[in-house]
């Protein structure tokens, strides 16, 4: 089991449409995946086509103070199939003045490794005590980078956090292992130089960049991933292309895609 923790502290980096994307990509796969929002606003929970009608006993909130298991407060992602969610809701805002949290995640996913196969966090727009405890959690930590200078400078000081409070204990050696340049257009000279800074400073490091796109906010009003609500879009393209270096090429032999799903 991998658990990948999706962060920027910096609210519009497209840090869910990132984490959206990957859970599609690895349910596809034939991965059992397990999305984990812990941003109040439940971004992720409502692009994975959760609405105020789904039935939740509880939520991921619920699951990081130990009220309930992770089993009990999943529910399934009706915008994917083979991917399951934890719910998440404005009882996270309350968790940042919990220090208990901060470990919570990394001892308790191992635990789920016969239930899933991969987890994906959602992480706030904040490194707070929440955002801290997926990165304490996360086997690998993707940032989603918009492609504006005001997101790219977010980037060092994620790195200097994590390199701070997460690698020297909490989980030894931690760092970023990914970066998605995001809202990319090729026609933009700043756009050009933030992925050109990206890939001289983490050489190795630096997927594809993705184009921005009007799907992406139409697919989240529709409660679905991009890949999903416009599968043969060009940013569903760049996705594809971007993330196949972090979950690895498609098994040749494993099920095929899933078809474009509708809503009623």
């Amino acid at each position: 089991m991998t658990v990948y923790a999706v962060a920027l502290s910096k609210g519009g980096s497209t840090k869910t449409t990132t984490a959206a994307e990957l859970i599609v990509a690895l349910a596809r796969r034939g991965r059992h995946v397990l999305g984990i929002d812990l941003d109040q606003q439940g971004n992720l929970t409502t692009r994975l086509g959760v609405t105020d009608d789904t039935e939740v006993s509880a939520v991921a909130a619920d699951v990081l103070t130990g009220d309930a298991t992770a089993a009990e407060a999943a529910i399934d992602a009706p915008s994917v199939p083979g991917a399951s969610v934890l719910a998440g809701t404005h009882d996270l805002a309350a968790l940042d003045q919990r220090p208990e949290v901060i470990t919570a995640l990394r001892d308790y996913l191992p635990d789920l490794a016969g239930e899933w196969d991969d987890i994906v966090i959602d992480t706030p727009p904040a490194l707070g005590l929440v955002t801290l405890a997926a990165l304490a959690a996360a086997d690998v930590v993707v940032a989603a980078v918009a492609c504006e200078t005001e997101t790219y400078d977010q980037l060092d000081r994620l790195v200097e956090v994590i390199a701070q409070r997460i690698a020297p204990r909490m989980k030894p050696g931690q760092r970023v292992h990914w970066i998605v340049p995001t809202r990319y257009d090729a026609r933009r000279l700043l756009d050009r130089d933030v992925v050109a800074m990206l890939t001289e400073q983490h050489p190795g490091r630096v997927t594809t960049p993705v184009r921005e796109a009007v799907a992406a906010r139409d697919a989240y009003t529709s409660g679905m991933p991009v890949s999903v609500y416009a599968p043969d879009s060009g940013i569903a393209a760049d996705y594809a292309a971007a993330l196949t270096p972090i979950i690895g090429t498609p098994d040749p032999g494993g099920p095929p895609p899933d078809q474009h799903v509708t809503t009623h």
